[in-house]
């Protein structure tokens, strides 16, 4: 089966490392887009070889870890945390606040995978972006992904400057990724002042419930 053309079937929370059969899937892929942007540039192919083993005990390594070859929650983890210090860095956001959302989205799984909806669309990969708007092979590019929330989210704080906390004002351009129709409402009745009508949506309130949460959530480590 060709990655990216049909809904992922591999278990989502399964470690990654060298065995018979080899391992494919789009968190394979992911996972090797991750270790060629921290530590060797790898082919980006799906599919976990002896090259792709000897990438993630370099990883390790590189990320102070056991080199034992096994990409499990604390190496992937441990990758995650260094691609979104990175990418918070270029966007001039703080790192625990994109780490957080990184967290909370797919919970330290690199290639994780949402229920599908029944369009056929899914949020797929670090960030957790929706397969209906964003290419599959987009979405599990982890260093890809995570740049594109790190400015998003500077993107969106800088369109609600007014908020009066800023704290307040980072969690709206956080919950922006989620909802941004809805954020932008919420920013705008919060002193935004740069939000445009046209671009808001009042939500109701489960939506709203359900939006705060996230924010809650997604902002924790912030």
């Amino acid at each position: 089966m060709a990655l990216f053309d049909n809904y992922p079937t591999y278990e989502r929370y399964r470690p990654l490392k060298l065995r018979d059969p080899k391992l494919r899937g789009e968190d394979v892929y992911a996972l090797q887009t991750a270790i060629s942007a921290i530590v060797v540039t790898l082919t980006h192919d799906g599919i976990l070889g002896a090259a792709t083993s000897g990438g993630i005990k370099r990883l390790q390594t590189k990320l102070g870890l056991v080199a034992d070859g096994v990409a499990g929650p604390a190496t992937q983890g441990a990758a995650l945390r260094r691609l979104t210090a990175g990418a918070a860095n270029a966007a001039g956001i703080p790192h625990m606040l994109l780490f957080g959302q990184v967290s909370f989205e797919c919970g330290l799984v690199i290639g994780n995978y949402s229920p599908q909806r029944p369009d056929g669309s899914y949020d797929a990969g670090p960030t957790q972006r929706n397969t209906a708007h964003h290419d599959p092979e987009d979405a599990f590019d982890a260093p890809g992904s995570i740049n594109l929330l790190a400015f998003t989210t500077r993107k969106f704080f800088e369109e609600f400057v007014g908020v009066k906390s800023e704290y307040r004002r980072w969690q709206l351009a956080a919950g922006a990724w989620n909802a941004p129709a809805y954020a932008r409402w919420i920013a705008k009745q919060e002193g935004a002042t740069l939000v445009k009508t046209v671009n808001t949506k009042q939500p109701g309130p489960t939506a709203r419930a359900a939006l705060e949460s996230y924010m809650d959530h997604a902002t924790a480590l912030l």
